[in-house]
């Protein structure tokens, strides 16, 4: 039998292995009393394996935040990896998750506090490297920030909504920004339409007020997304989120 034949079930059931493996170590890590230093959130994990199989290493490269707040769009990183597949799992399981970049990088966005295990599995050729997990803790709240000046998106998206918006039904359009973002669809056409629908059922009677909202971010997308990939628009979609949030 070809290894091409074989190598997706084995990953699948490396991952799974190893998920659970690490689901118990989830419950270990929890009952240890941690101390998290909430004034700051860092970004300098990174995890690197390497094999040599006699003529180029391969090398399985993972950058991640050791710790994000709620809300907060992060990305976890193997681009720096010469493999050629990978395979992604997290523990819990989570809706705001969405692997991008051919597998090479994954868009993770929490609602909740808590520890998040992302196993990554990767090949070259039909080599398996080790699994290897990384561990992002979402911390309930931080410490209060400095006010920082709005970008120049975040001025763009405060100028396309009412001049008291309700923080009600912004925090529903950022749910639906993430929810569309993260039902992985393939095709930019679909992403559109779907969010289009998801937003005009949850604006409901309110959808005239927040018409001009709908018209100018469409607007926006036919002038800047007009050629992009459908990762740049899962992109820009929990960056929206982050930003309604953040109004």
């Amino acid at each position: 039998m070809k290894k091409s034949n074989v190598i997706g079930p084995v990953i699948l059931f490396a991952i799974l292995l190893t998920a659970i493996v690490v689901a118990i170590l989830v419950v270990c890590i929890h009952s240890v009393p941690k101390t998290i230093d909430k004034s700051r959130v860092t970004f300098n994990q990174e995890i690197d394996q390497e094999i040599d199989d006699g003529e180029t290493s391969m090398q399985l490269i993972v950058k991640a935040p050791e710790t994000c707040a709620i809300g907060e769009m992060v990305t976890i990183d193997a681009t720096a990896s010469n493999c050629d597949k990978f395979e992604w799992k997290v523990i819990p399981e989570t809706n705001n998750f969405r692997v991008i970049t051919n597998g090479q990088e994954a868009l993770f966005c929490a609602g909740a506090s808590g520890t998040y295990i992302f196993i990554i599995a990767a090949t070259r050729e039909g080599i398996l490297m080790p699994l290897k997990a990384v561990t992002v803790i979402v911390e309930t709240k931080i410490l209060p920030q400095p006010v920082i000046v709005d970008n120049a998106f975040t001025i763009k998206v405060k100028s396309w909504l009412p001049s008291n918006p309700d923080l009600e039904i912004l925090e529903k359009l950022a749910k639906s920004f993430e929810r569309v973002a993260s039902a992985g669809h393939k095709e930019v056409a679909d992403l559109v339409k779907i969010t289009a629908l998801s937003n005009r059922g949850i604006l409901g009677s309110q959808l005239e007020t927040y018409k001009p909202f709908l018209i100018a971010f469409s607007e926006h997308l036919k002038v800047n997304y007009a050629d992009a990939t459908v990762d740049n628009h899962i992109e820009l979609w929990f960056n929206l989120a982050a930003t309604l949030r953040a109004i």
